[in-house]
């Protein structure tokens, strides 16, 4: 699978010449037009007031206003500049305050007036916060509401004559209190659902990066064996008589040859495509590891060339699934042949641990690139692109990741310039044998 950045290159394409806004800028922006409806309205209830208890109440509103108009203008003028989404978020904490202190400003000043007016701004206060902080937002913002409330309902009290009434400033926190619980619960579904469609959005297209890399690769593997297969079967079609023996048997040498490599192919994909739908079935019993390895040796023997191959099983019976084991062996082989000089050694070793047994498959090549090992085991990619190691699709090491895990294992990797060691770590019932081959296999012997 790709990461977050490289998904995100796939996933956030914009239309050519619109800037890309950061959630925190595009939350800014809406803000400044309910801003800007929060002037216009508080110029409209000031000029159409009448009944002012004083001159310096009148005044203390008006000036309320323009610090609002002037610190609404500030604050989407710096989200315009602004860059880095740090800078954002400490942006998005001023004008959360700064909108606070205007609204509890406003309840004030007007708190003369109907409770009603006091109410229905101070709930603006945690509408904001879970806007901006979800669950976490509004609930700070309702315990700031109540408590300023209480010197809030003090000052009316002296204003109107009154007396500080408990049931009053009760059902207003309480109002506030919903209203924080419910946009606060909502703003975290919204924000549950949104994280959700973008992953959604996110594998979708990586599902279609991999579709078309997957087309691109297989198109031109799959190409290459049947080109030869029917070459070769037409030239034995045409030519039988001019043939001799032993060219006839060279021809269908080459044409078994690649007819299994292709089936290899079609049980990676096979594989692939069951692990990636979740229907992979293992089919675990009683088996002798020594047999269960040489026949790995047998199917990744085309692929070696001069390599001096080392082969150390220690007798065991085990209870595992034979031909992924099996599987897992060849591609990991395969993987070796394919990256490593002729005549360098290559060993395969597997014996007892504590909990099961521990596969390692071992080379003298040049290792694996320290930047490209994030890759390794992704599902079509290829870390080398070297002139022996241009054939493949990329799924050797992924299968053999995902066929480990489904085993429960897991796998070590030490890499150097030196050459690379995978190290495949299964738990399961063993029981020992006999006897332990140890030694080295012939380079005629493992083409032958």
């Amino acid at each position: 699978m790709c990461t977050n950045a490289q998904c995100g290159a796939s996933y956030g394409r914009y239309d050519e010449g619109m800037p890309k806004l950061s959630e925190t800028q595009r939350l800014e922006q809406g803000l400044t037009f309910v801003r800007l409806f929060g002037v216009v309205f508080a110029v409209t209830a000031i000029a159409t007031t009448t009944d002012w208890p004083s001159t310096v109440t009148e005044r203390l509103a008006w000036i309320t206003v323009v610090f609002f108009a002037l610190g609404s203008m500030t604050i989407w003028g710096a989200s315009a500049r602004l860059t880095t989404n740090m800078d954002h978020w400490r942006l998005g904490l001023i004008a959360f305050t700064f909108d606070a202190l205007i609204i509890c400003s406003m309840v004030w000043v007007f708190a003369w007036e109907t409770p009603y007016v006091t109410w229905a701004l101070l709930i603006l206060v945690p509408l904001e916060g879970a806007i901006r902080y979800r669950l976490p937002g509004a609930l700070a913002a309702g315990v700031l509401g109540a408590v300023f409330f209480i010197p809030q309902s003090l000052h009316r009290a002296e204003l109107t004559g009154e007396t500080f009434e408990v049931t009053t400033y009760v059902f207003a926190v309480g109002l506030m209190g919903l209203m924080a619980g419910t946009t606060g619960v909502m703003a975290e579904n919204w924000r549950v659902q949104k994280d959700a469609f973008e992953r959604q959005a996110l594998q979708l297209a990586e599902a279609d990066r991999i579709k078309d890399r997957f087309l691109a690769i297989t198109s031109h593997e799959f190409r290459g064996p049947l080109t030869a297969i029917i070459m070769g079967v037409d030239t034995v079609s045409k030519r039988r008589d001019r043939l001799t023996p032993e060219q006839l048997d060279k021809l269908l040498e080459m044409v078994s040859g690649q007819g299994n490599q292709l089936a290899r192919l079609v049980d990676d994909l096979l594989i692939t495509s069951q692990l990636q739908n979740h229907q992979l079935n293992l089919q675990p019993e009683w088996c002798d590891l020594e047999v269960t390895i040489d026949r790995a040796l047998d199917a990744a023997a085309p692929k070696r060339r001069a390599h001096q191959l080392e082969v150390f099983v220690e007798p065991l019976s085990c209870v595992l699934d034979e031909a992924r084991i099996g599987q897992v062996v060849r591609n990991l082989l395969e993987n070796a042949y394919k990256y490593t000089p002729d005549h360098s050694r290559v060993a395969v070793t597997a014996k007892a641990e504590k909990e099961g047994i521990v596969l390692r498959i071992a080379d003298e090549g040049p290792g694996l690139p320290e930047d490209r090992r994030g890759e390794l085991f992704e599902a079509f990619s290829r870390v080398h692109e070297t002139s022996i190691g241009k054939d493949g699709v990329g799924l050797g090491l992924y299968v053999v990741s995902q066929l480990v895990n489904a085993m429960e294992g897991r796998i070590d990797l030490k890499s150097s310039r030196n050459g690379a060691t995978f190290s495949i770590h299964l738990p399961c019932e063993m029981r020992p044998r006999e006897a332990a081959p140890l030694g080295l296999v012939a380079a005629e012997e493992a083409s032958g």
